[in-house]
């Protein structure tokens, strides 16, 4: 019992650490944030706050993580129920751009131009890594694209980065769904050109009958788990 109520009372201090600092970084930007405002914010002392971080990078860093738990959980129990009955299929660009809007207050905070760079490049990576391993599956038969894979993928993790901050600076003036259409219309063709094909018309039979096209790079996240 004693190590329960000492686990919630470490739980309760790092979360009254993350709120604060969360409020200061959309008050101030994160640069200007300094460990007295978040101690001044929190109420706890100094010696507290190093006894749970080295400092406010590593602070933030827990955070993001926590975001990345979350996306994670959603995917999964996405995932799960799309095997139920009438499931509807999964999108895996799609539900970025939901759980940024599910937890837009943290993702401006921590993606915003108010946020440091660090934050981008921390999400750039983990997006990347998402992304270039059913990319490399789709490519492994084809020989010599005329961009390589890595390339590609790091293209179009910057791209869709670059719109959720757009998204986020001009306070989300479009759905989810929408985004993922505009990401889908501005990146296709540069997808498809990495590809090594030309553009198809957007129709079923097109869409039916493609084969290592844009449309089945975004299929892939479809069916990964």
């Amino acid at each position: 019992m004693k190590e329960k109520r000492v686990d919630r009372r470490i739980s309760r201090t790092r979360k009254l650490m993350n709120e604060a600092l969360l409020a200061l970084i959309v008050e101030k930007g994160y640069e200007a944030v300094t460990v007295q405002d978040i101690l001044d914010r929190a109420d706890i002392g100094r010696s507290t706050f190093y006894a749970h971080y080295r400092d406010k990078d590593d602070l933030l860093l827990s955070g993001v993580e926590h975001l990345r738990t979350l996306f994670e959980q959603q995917q999964q129990s996405l995932l799960a129920a799309k095997h139920g009955k009438d499931a509807p299929e999964f999108n895996m660009i799609l539900e970025v751009f939901r759980h940024t809007a599910e937890h837009h207050k943290l993702y401006k905070a921590f993606a915003g131009k108010q946020s440091g760079e660090m934050i981008l490049k921390y999400l750039h990576k983990y997006l990347y890594n998402m992304f270039i391993g059913p990319h490399k599956a789709l490519m492994q038969n084809r020989k010599n694209p005329p961009v390589s894979v890595e390339l590609t993928t790091h293209w179009i993790v910057t791209s869709l980065l670059s719109l959720v901050v757009w998204w986020l600076d001009n306070n989300m003036p479009y759905t989810p769904e929408r985004m993922d259409e505009i990401f889908r219309q501005l990146t296709m063709p540069g997808i498809e050109a990495a590809f090594g094909r030309k553009g198809q018309k957007d129709d079923k039979k097109a869409k039916k009958q493609q084969d290592g096209s844009a449309q089945e790079f975004y299929n892939l996240f479809a069916d990964e788990e």
